[in-house]
């Protein structure tokens, strides 16, 4: 049986995740019985970690126990203009990293927003593994098409500290669009119009026998379901009293009962012409401090009054990226709506207006990226080769020159995987350093877009400018991750860029959170998943001393103990297959004594003592 697979869709207020069974993506339920999962952790006043819906009843009376919308921050570096954004939108203070990274203060706690994504994570491991049965290591992840390389590299590091192995970081509005075309057999020319709960995407594509090639992709990446929220809660706040009104703007409980008032009225205006909100107890939390509740009637043409400007940007975005595309409105065929935010009828409406065509219908925004992303990982593991993906850069990437200006190496949405080399020359003849500056963005001034990181060449011998010709080459990945590598082709010296600006945590703090992440599933993990998971790491461990035994195999004791090993490995190996398959007793019994058999041999190697009678007494598996 082929090793569970799953794509993964890490979203700002849900997530989800799915498989493809006999041949079709659907979406796996929760433990809890839910098919998306709140993106959402806390803390309660006694420490139990809680996830998802959980977490979401809690932040009703313990808001900043809680932290919310974290993707928005993930990848980023922090400074106070962004904790002046958080402070508009989370009921929990931001700070700074070791590395420049945003960090939450949660209960109390100070938590890397890598470590919190790697929670959620984690439990749509569980989720999946509760389905399958078994361990699930493999996945295909989703990020907005907008998310640069620090943004990229944090989600990824999230899943390594979460246990799970990433077969491809995949745009979501590219994810959607492979659900959509698989499903629907489409071919032509789609755009899809991606709004979720933090950040805002347009992809415009072409699919044709199964290939679906990004032709332009953007995005805001503060625009969001959040932002929507934000409005209402704003709106709601003029509706008290003056004196009330200063009280509550910077109380965290009555913010927090304010945003959730204006989600559930958002949701209900999606449905109907007007609803009712009640928030109670809103004012001073504080000992002593007045409390008021609010109730009020909002209606569908207000509440579109006070998020149109919204609107006007995401459509500002979509004319953008149908300029970069060279498409006009008729050029598009159908235009496919993601994220739960294209529910708001204003929304559908306005993009209607703008291509003359009513989007697709009966596609779930909630749910249509996962599919899409386990569409996608099904097809690596299988190689089946049906369906292909060619995905454009969403950043431009280029060299500081002299004057403090950029001169782009790779531009926006140049099809990727790529390679773009080019050849500069040094400032000033006679000097023999040379600092390579690689910037990310779309100004050609350098002060207006993101420093990635610098590349310094030593031991130069420039006489004249002209003499020492250095090239500079950039590799994008699949994923639109960045390395870049600059050589002096006169003396062929070479150096590769370290990216300093990237946001990521140390290697030894991985290690730390990975293992707490590791009990912390142990813990919650199915007893008979945990127990085959434990049989898969002893594998790995007794795969690695066959090796090692058939590469220093020289003395006829060195070779018993390698066949005994093998033995033991394949017996496992064997037996742990029938144990997915099939939970015996007996099976697991005899898991359970080639295992102790094996860990032993394992155990003694690693802490360099002879093989004891354990290698030698390897018996048939029954």
């Amino acid at each position: 049986m082929r090793e569970p697979v799953v794509g993964i869709d890490l979203g700002t207020s849900t997530s989800a995740v799915a498989t493809v069974e006999n041949g079709k993506p659907r979406l796996l339920t929760s433990r809890a019985g839910r098919s998306l999962t709140p993106s959402l952790v806390g803390f309660t006043p006694d420490g139990k970690r809680v996830i998802g819906e959980e977490a979401r009843l809690l932040a009703i009376s313990r808001p900043a126990d809680v932290a919310a919308a974290t993707k928005r921050f993930i990848g980023r570096r922090w400074s106070p203009k962004l904790v002046h954004e958080a402070r508009t939108l989370v009921p929990y203070p931001v700070v700074e990293g070791p590395n420049g990274e945003v960090r939450a203060k949660i209960a109390g706690r100070v938590l890397p927003l890598t470590q919190i994504s790697a929670m959620v994570l984690g439990e749509l491991k569980l989720d999946a593994e509760a389905h399958f049965g078994r361990p699930v290591h493999k996945c295909v992840i989703t990020v907005p098409a907008n998310f640069d390389d620090n943004q990229r590299a944090a989600t990824k590091q999230a899943a390594e500290i979460a246990g799970l192995r990433v077969l491809r970081i995949v745009n979501e509005p590219t994810a959607a669009a492979v659900a959509y075309g698989l499903t629907s057999k489409f071919e032509g020319k789609a755009l899809v119009f991606d709004l979720g709960g933090g950040t805002f995407d347009v992809s415009i594509l072409e699919v044709e026998s199964g290939v679906f090639q990004v032709q332009a992709t953007g995005g805001d990446p503060v625009l969001g379901g959040e932002d929507f929220d934000a409005a209402v809660v704003q709106w709601l706040l003029e509706q008290l009293p003056l004196a009330q009104r200063e009280v509550a703007a910077h109380d965290t409980i009555s913010l927090q009962r304010l945003r959730v008032a204006a989600e559930q009225a958002k949701r209900d205006l999606s449905q109907s012409d007007e609803a009712y909100v009640t928030a109670t107890g809103i004012g001073d939390h504080e000992p002593g401090g007045t409390l008021m509740d609010l109730d009020v009637r909002l209606s569908r043409a207000e509440f579109e009054r006070q998020v149109e400007p919204l609107v006007v940007r995401s459509l500002d975005v979509t004319r953008q990226m149908m300029e970069e595309a060279s498409s006009s409105q008729k050029d598009i065929q159908i235009i496919l709506l993601v994220g739960g935010m294209t529910r708001v009828p204003l929304i559908r409406k306005r993009v209607a207006e703008l291509f003359g065509k009513q989007p697709v219908v009966g596609v779930n925004p909630d749910e249509v990226v996962a599919l899409g992303a386990a569409v996608h990982a099904s097809e690596i593991v299988a190689q089946h080769g049906e369906t292909l993906l060619i995905d454009v850069a969403s950043h431009s990437l280029g060299v500081g020159v002299y004057g403090g200006g950029v001169r782009k190496v790779v531009r926006k949405n140049t099809a990727i995987p790529a390679v773009a080399r080019e050849v500069f020359l040094p400032s000033a003849g006679g000097q023999n350093k040379a600092r390579i500056v690689i910037y990310q963005g779309e100004s050609d001034q350098a002060e207006e877009n993101v420093k990635l990181g610098e590349v310094l060449l030593s031991d130069l011998r420039v006489k004249y400018r002209a003499d020492t010709p250095l090239e500079v080459t950039f590799e994008l990945s699949s994923e639109g991750t960045v390395s870049v590598r600059c050589m002096d082709l006169t003396s062929g010296l070479a150096e590769a860029l370290r990216i300093t600006q990237r946001t990521e945590l140390s290697a030894d703090e991985v290690t730390v959170l990975r293992a707490e992440q590791a009990a912390y599933h142990a813990d919650k993990a199915d007893p008979e998943t945990r127990e085959l998971a434990e049989f898969e790491t002893l594998l790995e461990q007794g795969d690695t001393l066959r090796r090692a035994l058939e590469a220093g195999a020289r003395r006829s004791d060195d070779e018993k103990e390698r066949a005994a090993t093998v033995k033991l490995v394949d017996d496992l190996r064997s037996l742990v297959h029938i144990g997915r398959t099939a939970a015996q007793a007996k099976n697991r019994l005899q898991m359970s004594d080639v295992a102790v058999r094996l860990g032993t041999l394992v155990g003694e190697a690693t802490a360099g003592r002879a093989p004891s009678s354990a290698a030698q007494n390897a018996g048939e598996v029954a």
